[in-house]
């Protein structure tokens, strides 16, 4: 069977769920946000140090403002200290402004190395 023909466990081929992603429904909506904090924590991570990368990253972007998660307070220091570095960053992809910084802690959060 090719891929064209496979089905979900639903029985929606993957061109029907490809379309859904692509329209205008709320699906699309969550796809595409999904889409684009992925990526946004992948513009964070590279100017992230090595050391901290997977303990630091995006949590949400909530208007204006870019909220950074740490692993722990020491990761939230750190983070403290990255923070404009990582909104200018961050503010080069974000389709909306953002302008401000938060930096929460989320004991054991991990993100992509």
């Amino acid at each position: 069977m090719a891929k064209s023909e496979t089905r979900t466990s639903r029985g929606r081929s993957w061109e029907q769920l490809d379309g859904i992603a692509r329209g205008n429904s709320g699906l699309a909506k969550v796809l595409r946000q999904a889409e684009s904090y992925i990526a946004l924590n992948r513009r964070i991570r590279d100017r992230l140090p090595e050391s901290v990368r997977g303990e630091i990253g995006v949590a949400r972007v909530s208007g204006a403002c870019l909220v950074i998660a740490a692993a722990s307070p020491a990761r939230a220091t750190q983070a403290r200290m990255l923070a404009s570095a990582l909104l200018q960053a961050a503010a080069n992809d974000w389709p909306d402004e953002l302008t401000e910084t938060r930096i929460i802690v989320v004991p054991g959060i991990r993100f992509e190395r």
